[in-house]
């Protein structure tokens, strides 16, 4: 059985990024993309937390960086920081990105550990410019010096305007949006695969 349409069950982040997605990519070669959503069922506005591939999903979309910051109120992250990680007072900063520049494509974590066995080690973590970044509340979109590596960042947003920001996007390219509350999901006999939603 060919698909003719989709329908999309709840909105939110997820559910507008879905329709965001399938609206940019289907474009106009497929049938009606349909959000439903409950305005009984709110959604949780709180900061969202993203790792770097959210840069590929905005990018996949064309939304434009600062438009997007802007509008959903994001801040850039460097890495995710771990309180009490292995006990308290401890912390532990996972910064995205490589440790090192690798100029000879030997890691530097074994170069680490050799120096780490002599006792001449500096902490893994001064080896992370994002970390070192992150630490001094510094950041650049690009390095001016070449033997630097790349900066990997993701971004800190509300995840309730992020939401509607991708509403918007979806809408004006066809989505339909749906006030609704699905009552009972109709299921075929042969499959078990949705037949249709009351």
């Amino acid at each position: 059985m060919k698909l003719r349409n989709v329908a999309i069950v709840g909105g939110g982040t997820a559910g507008w990024m879905a329709a965001a997605i399938l609206a940019r990519r289907l474009q106009d070669r497929f049938g009606v993309i349909t959000l439903i959503e409950s305005p009984e069922i709110g959604s949780i506005g709180v900061g969202e937390a993203t790792i770097p591939p959210i840069r590929l999903f905005n990018g996949a979309l064309g939304l434009e960086e600062a438009d997007f910051m802007r509008q959903t109120q994001a801040t850039f992250k460097l890495g995710i920081e771990f309180c009490d990680w292995q006990r308290l007072g401890q912390r532990y900063f996972h910064p995205f990105g490589i440790y090192g520049s690798h100029p000879e494509m030997i890691s530097i974590h074994q170069r680490w550990l050799r120096l780490k066995q002599s006792g001449d080690a500096p902490g893994f973590d001064e080896l992370s410019l994002n970390t070192a970044a992150a630490l001094r509340g510094r950041f650049a979109r690009q390095q001016a010096e070449p033997h630097l590596p790349p900066i990997y960042y993701a971004y800190h947003f509300d995840a309730g305007l992020y939401g509607q920001y991708l509403r918007g996007y979806a809408l004006a390219r066809g989505v339909v949006r749906l006030e609704r509350k699905v009552l009972e999901v109709r299921l075929r006999g042969e499959d078990g695969f949705i037949d249709s939603l009351l």
